[in-house]
């Protein structure tokens, strides 16, 4: 099997696991972020998941796999951009789509400030409960089209 297509399908396989685990989230655990915040125990909520997350490295193993994601996708585009691989290009934006969204929603702050038990103003409470589920339901959706347009290219 020639090196390219192995590295489209890690491509794929990488920004479909992506998709997957944003998807999880918004069902799953962002869901109770968001719960826990709109009914007030955001001390309940901070007196365990800090620890945990710090504990368990959760920042750093999150960090890693969204950087593999987004290497994988850049050598996959670097290696088969001979060839006109532009269905491989949104999966290597899906990662810095997501950053600049996260900070020029003034998403970023609010977050890291919740899940690190931090304390919040009432403003970023609000900014987190409006955005926290759209903002991931978007970014489960890039990376699920990106997925899906890598897979379709490298079919076609």
């Amino acid at each position: 099997m020639p090196a390219l297509t192995i590295l489209i399908a890690c491509d794929v396989l990488a920004t479909a696991m992506i998709a997957g685990f944003l998807t999880m989230y918004c069902l799953t655990i962002g869901g109770y972020f968001t719960f826990m915040v709109r009914t007030g125990r955001i001390d309940e909520f901070q007196r365990s998941y800090p620890v945990f997350r710090r504990r368990t490295r959760l920042k750093l193993v999150y960090a890693l796999a969204m950087l593999l994601q987004f290497v994988i996708a850049l050598v996959a585009l670097a290696a088969g951009w001979g060839s006109g691989p532009l269905g491989l290009i949104p999966a290597a934006c899906s990662l810095p789509f997501l950053l600049v969204v996260h900070a020029l929603t003034g998403f970023t702050g609010p977050e890291e400030k919740l899940v690190s038990g931090q304390d919040l103003t009432d403003a970023e409470l609000a900014r987190y409960l409006r955005l926290n589920l759209p903002l991931h339901v978007i970014y489960a959706c890039v990376y699920a089209a990106s997925a899906l347009i890598a897979l379709a290219a490298a079919l076609a």
